[in-house]
C-alpha cells in the first residue's frame, strides 16, 4: 500500500507541466471551438438563403404575365423583377445581409429566342447570396478571408 500512494502522490513539478500542456493547447481547441461556431453559423446562413430564394420564386411565380403586377421580361427596369422580387428575398433573409438577388427567366419563346418567357408553365430563377466571413478572419485579420453562400430556387410560373 505504501508504493501505490507513493506512486499517486502529487509532485511539485507536475503542477507547471500541467500548466505548460494547457498553454500549449489552449489555442487548438479554441481554433476548434470557433471552426465549429462557423461551421453552424455557415449552414445557417445558407439555409436562410435558401429559403429567401424559394420566398422570392413563390412570389415570382404568382407575378408572371398575368399577375398582378405582372412581370415583363422586356422591361429592363420591371418593378416586379428588380426591386419587388429582390425586397421579397431580402425581407425572408431575416439576419443575413449584404444579400445579391439574382432573377432569371430560363426560357424563351420559340417564336422569338431574343424573349425571355413570364407566361404560364414557364420557369423562373431566383439566385440569393451573401458573403460570409468566419470569426478568425473577422478578429484576426479584419475580414480578409470569406466565403460566398449561395441558395436557389426555380419553379414553373403559375399565373
Amino acid at each position: 500500500m505504501g508504493m501505490l500512494s507513493a506512486f499517486f502522490r502529487e509532485r511539485d513539478y507536475d503542477h507547471g507541466q500541467s500548466l505548460v500542456e494547457f498553454a500549449l493547447l489552449l489555442p487548438l481547441m479554441l481554433l476548434i471551438i470557433t471552426g465549429l461556431v462557423d461551421v453552424g453559423r455557415a449552414v445557417w446562413q445558407e439555409n436562410t438563403l435558401a429559403y429567401a430564394a424559394r420566398e422570392g420564386t413563390r412570389y415570382a411565380i404568382v407575378h408572371g404575365t398575368y399577375g398582378v403586377p405582372a412581370a415583363d421580361t422586356t422591361d429592363p427596369a420591371d418593378p416586379v423583377i428588380y426591386t419587388q422580387i429582390p425586397n421579397v428575398v431580402k425581407a425572408a433573409a431575416i439576419g443575413v445581409y449584404n444579400i445579391t438577388v439574382t432573377v432569371t427567366y430560363p426560357d424563351t419563346y420559340p417564336t422569338n429566342p431574343d424573349r425571355h418567357c413570364a407566361d404560364r408553365n414557364c420557369r423562373v430563377a431566383v439566385d440569393a447570396s451573401s458573403p460570409f466571413v468566419p470569426l478568425p478572419s473577422q478578429y484576426l485579420l479584419g475580414g480578409a478571408f470569406q466565403i460566398t453562400l449561395r441558395g436557389g430556387s426555380q419553379l414553373a410560373i403559375q399565373r
